[in-house]
């Protein structure tokens, strides 16, 4: 073999062993690929992430929590007028010429705006008023024009108190059809009973229940005429075991308990022994307030705390409308100039929503007083005057004369109140 087929020979052998080479380690990789596929090289040791504290959140702030509001206080105001007692003059004054009607709303246009603008008002009325047109009279046997209701319901009033010693002046019929009269104009009427329902009402205002009953000592003897069982079915005459079995059922019913009292001597600037007595009796059973009327003329006001509460006593407030007048001829130790005068009552009763316990608020009082223009004339006018202040007519439509009388009255009665605030 020559030389160069050595050298082919060679380089076939050592490419065969490449090849052999390659081989094997393909086979090996073949054999051994699964394990050494499972394990790196540089195998990488998985570190569990180091486990950091949490942190504490720190407590949000709560938002601050708003603190329901306390109900608000209820209140209910009342006001009061004393009594109505309707001369002939004042019915001929009403009288609408030609016509079978009568209009007395002129009288009460002043005082209107003080009376309407109380929650519940009451006045008081002496007298019957049937729908006998010929039978109309003044004193002493009193029967006017149910009209005078409408000028009550035009002024404000709301309640009419019934019970003095004129309401028998035409006998029991009459009373009773005079309270059908006032309910008829929408007004509540207490002191005129029929014998079938309670002698009191209550009324609830603005959420403040209130409870009103009426007494008076008689009826000028015509009692006389009806058995006691008519004069027990039908009035209200002063019965001590009676009106306390009343008053404290009232009491049990009502927030507050008002008793309007027709009572005391005529004429006399100060309360008597059987007001004094009666008026300790009821405020003892439950009573929180007493309008008193009958006297013609005012008597003081008194606040009283009794068993721990807040009492309230007029023991008279006057003439609100009548003919009781004085002019220069009058007897100056009659002083009939005081039969002119009035007090309306205002009284603020406010309730705790949450104890639910009611109180006197506030009372305040505005001088009153009866004016009358064209005396000795047919064409009378009378007016309900209110005072409030000394100055309050300055500058007015009226007569420097007559706003004169008026400051007169209110210096007459600015003594015989006293306002009063709750602290």
């Amino acid at each position: 073999m020559n030389t160069k087929m050595k050298y082919i020979a060679v380089a076939v052998l050592l490419c065969l062993i490449a090849l052999f080479a390659v081989i094997y380690l393909y086979n090996q990789n073949n054999i051994f690929g699964n394990n050494q596929a499972s394990i790196s090289p540089n195998p990488v040791i998985s570190e569990s992430p180091v486990s950091t504290p949490a942190k504490t959140p720190s407590p949000s702030p709560s938002p601050t929590a708003t603190p329901e509001p306390l109900p608000a206080p209820i209140t209910a105001t009342l006001v009061s007028a004393g009594d109505c007692v309707i001369h002939d003059d004042l019915q001929k004054a009403a009288k609408i010429e030609g016509e079978d009607r009568y209009d007395f709303t002129h009288m009460f246009e002043e005082i209107k705006p003080f009376v309407e603008s109380a929650d519940y008002s009451i006045v008081s009325y002496e007298g019957a008023a049937t729908n006998k047109r010929d039978d109309y009279a003044g004193f002493p046997y009193f029967n006017c024009p149910p009209e005078l209701f409408d000028a009550f319901k035009y002024a404000g009033f709301d309640l009419v108190n019934n019970s003095n010693n004129h309401q028998l002046d035409r006998r029991v019929k009459g009373m009773l059809e005079t309270r059908e009269n006032i309910r008829q104009r929408g007004l509540d009427i207490i002191g005129a009973y029929d014998g079938e329902e309670p002698r009191y009402i209550i009324r609830d205002i603005n959420g403040i229940k209130i409870g009103f009953m009426a007494y008076t000592y008689g009826s000028n003897g015509n009692e006389g005429l009806l058995t006691s069982e008519e004069i027990a079915k039908h009035l209200a005459f002063f019965d001590r075991p009676r009106m306390e079995k009343e008053i404290k059922e009232l009491e049990e019913k009502a927030d507050i308990t008002v008793i309007a009292m027709h009572w005391g001597h005529e004429y006399w600037r100060k309360p008597n022994e059987q007001q004094i007595s009666l008026s300790n009796d009821m405020f003892e059973w439950g009573a929180d307030v007493i309008l008193g009327s009958h006297p013609h003329v005012i008597q003081p006001t008194e606040i009283r705390t009794v068993n721990g509460e807040t009492k309230y006593i007029i023991y008279s407030m006057g003439n609100f409308l009548s003919n009781q007048w004085h002019e220069w001829f009058d007897d100056p130790k009659d002083k009939k100039w005081l039969r002119e005068d009035s007090i309306l009552v205002t009284i603020e009763f406010l309730k705790d929503p949450e104890t639910q316990k009611t109180v006197i608020n506030k009372v305040k009082h505005i001088p009153v007083w009866v004016s009358r223009e064209g005396v000795g004339t047919n064409n009378i006018i009378h007016r309900i005057l209110p005072i409030p202040t000394r100055d309050y007519y300055d500058n007015s439509k009226y007569p420097e004369e007559l706003i004169q009388k008026a400051y007169e009255s209110y210096d007459r009665t600015i003594n015989y109140f006293t306002d009063y605030e709750r602290e």
